[in-house]
């Protein structure tokens, strides 16, 4: 029993000392949520082995600041629509209590589908799986959201497809073969709404490593620019800064069962990569959103 006892108050003071580690941030700087919980099916397509749980991120440092709540659904997409003041979020192929478009509560992190009767997305079921695996959402100051989804394993002469989502609905219209092959991946959208792809790093033929990061049309995923950035760091499912313009990500091992993630920034303008470091655990995707609201 005691060691029970001496377990429970060294985990309270660690959990006391990431949130004293957070710092306030200022009135009216953006915040930055995320949800824990990946999909980790024992299959790609099948049933999730867990849900969700909002928390509030220190975008300086990586550090808890508070875990808010359950979701109630597992989340693969999350995006701030500033002209709405909404959180939304996609929930995985596997999902067992919806697979499709939801909002989630910035103050309880309780999830609700957009329309309970619009299933995956509207979309006809991918073959090869239960449905369309639609992830790493972001919606442009106009209020539009986008999405995307890796094709795995890609068929031959299939790329990545790039897809537009009606927020009311919860339908969803497809783009295929946008000519990107990418994966674990981010879809964001910068100032002046300008839509980024930040693709995983990539051996080549020589046996380097590159990480490219792609500018893409906004009404079809198009790539119209590339650039690589340095050093090549996995930035997963993030979200730009609206005051920095830099862009946040996350760095994980899928089906890692450590669940060990690390919060990276990525700055376009010069090209670089910087580490911030390890973030809280099972740490899925991140957002910005009003500070004004939670």
């Amino acid at each position: 029993m005691k060691t029970l006892s001496n377990f429970l108050t060294l985990t309270a003071i660690l959990m006391g000392a990431i949130v004293a580690s957070a710092q306030t941030p200022p009135p009216g700087s953006p915040i930055l949520l995320g949800t824990t919980g990946a999909c980790n099916n024992a299959r790609q397509g099948g049933t999730c082995t867990q849900q969700s749980t909002l928390v509030q991120i220190d975008p300086e440092t990586g550090a808890l600041v508070r875990i808010i709540g359950p979701v109630g659904f597992t989340v693969n997409g999350l995006a701030w629509d500033t002209t709405s003041e909404t959180l939304y979020a996609t929930t995985a192929v596997g999902d067992t209590a919806f697979h499709g478009l939801i909002t989630i509560d910035p103050n309880t992190g309780a999830g609700t589908p957009v329309n309970a009767s619009v299933v995956n997305f509207g979309l006809s079921p991918d073959p090869r799986f239960v449905g369309s695996p639609i992830h790493s959402i972001t919606i442009d100051s106009r209020g539009n959201m986008v999405g995307w989804y890796d094709e795995f394993p890609p068929p031959v002469g299939v790329t990545d497809t790039f897809v537009t989502i009606d927020k009311n609905t919860g339908i969803a219209t497809e783009f295929e073969n946008t000519g990107l092959d990418t994966n674990q991946n981010g879809l964001a959208f910068a100032k002046h709404d300008l839509l980024w792809n930040i693709d995983a790093p990539k051996t080549q033929i020589d046996g380097s490593v590159i990480q490219t990061v792609y500018q893409l049309d906004a009404s079809n995923g198009q790539p119209v620019d590339a650039r690589e950035v340095s050093p090549p760091t996995p930035a997963a499912l993030g979200d730009f800064d609206p005051v920095g313009n830099k862009y946040y990500g996350l760095n994980f091992l899928p089906f890692d069962p450590l669940h060990q993630t690390s919060l990276v920034v990525i700055n376009l303008k010069k090209g670089t990569v910087t580490t911030l470091g390890q973030t809280v655990d099972n740490l899925h995707v991140i957002a910005f959103v009003k500070h004004h609201l939670i």
